[in-house]
């Protein structure tokens, strides 16, 4: 792994260090989104999803039952074609935001349920493994074919400017921030927000102190520039001033006492599917 003072590490970070970038959608989809975003006030039902998150996600969402999901598949597959139908440039905009968070974690679902076989085994060990799975254009929502990418990179990130998304969708990776077990609402988007990034970076496998370094999840070094850049909301000067405001007492206590002599390491990235 590699190690960084943190002082220097800002500057780095804010290159995404190798991670694609956060850049407007194009298209007849970026005026539908305007539209939508400036004086859409139509609401989206998720609570189809919300059922099947509190059917199917294990271990606080560190798992998927992508087999079990075979039962409900039926329903599944409605909430999709919801989602492919649905109306972008009616909905207010905390709306838009919510339906393309919960829109990214369900479509990663369906992308692993394609690989699960009659016996309730899988064709694949890790998303990996399906090629072009994060860029491949196979994913309807409001009548457009998306790429996972474009909901994260040309969506969600550059228009929402919320570091915090990085803790509300799911890769269905081990390594990947837990999969709420819950749907997003509009109505409370900003508490579960704040909800899955404490989650997040409270718990040791993401965040924690290890031979006097702060040992970080590998999100914050790919994205690391969406935590301290100033357009997006909620952000701090520094990496670890994000860090302290949502980790555990023992975490902040560390970098208060460290200050700017803080050396970060990050974890290794493990891609194997979160099933159970």
């Amino acid at each position: 792994m590699n190690r960084f003072v943190l002082g220097a590490l800002v500057g780095a970070l804010a290159t995404g260090c190798g991670a694609p970038r956060a850049s407007p959608i194009v298209g007849d989809i970026s005026s539908v989104l305007e539209r939508g975003i400036a004086n859409g006030t139509g609401s989206f039902d998720h609570s189809a999803w919300d059922e099947l998150l509190l059917a199917y996600a294990q271990d606080g969402g560190h798992r998927f039952d992508y087999a079990g999901l075979k039962q409900d598949e039926e329903k599944f597959e409605a909430y999709l074609s919801r989602l492919a139908s649905a109306d972008l440039g009616s909905l207010a905009a905390d709306e838009i935001q919510t339906l393309f968070l919960n829109a990214y974690n369900a479509h990663i679902v369906r992308d692993i349920f394609e690989h699960v076989i009659e016996d309730g085994s899988y064709t694949i060990a890790s998303i990996r493994d399906i090629p072009d799975v994060f860029k491949r254009e196979t994913h309807v929502v409001g009548g457009f074919e998306l790429s996972l990418d474009n909901m994260e990179h040309n969506i969600l990130r550059p228009i929402f400017k919320d570091p915090r998304v990085h803790f509300a969708i799911n890769c269905a990776s081990s390594s990947c921030p837990p999969l709420p077990v819950r749907a997003f609402e509009a109505a409370r988007l900003d508490e579960q927000l704040d909800e899955v990034t404490r989650a997040t970076l409270e718990n040791p496998d993401y965040i924690s102190v290890e031979e006097g370094a702060l040992l970080a999840t590998k999100i914050m070094e790919w994205y690391g520039g969406d935590f301290v850049n100033p357009a997006f909301e909620g952000s701090e000067k520094t990496l670890q001033a994000y860090i302290a405001k949502y980790s555990s007492e023992e975490v902040a206590s560390f970098i208060e006492e460290k200050g700017g002599n803080l050396t970060v390491r990050f974890r290794n990235y493990n891609w194997a599917l979160n099933r159970p």
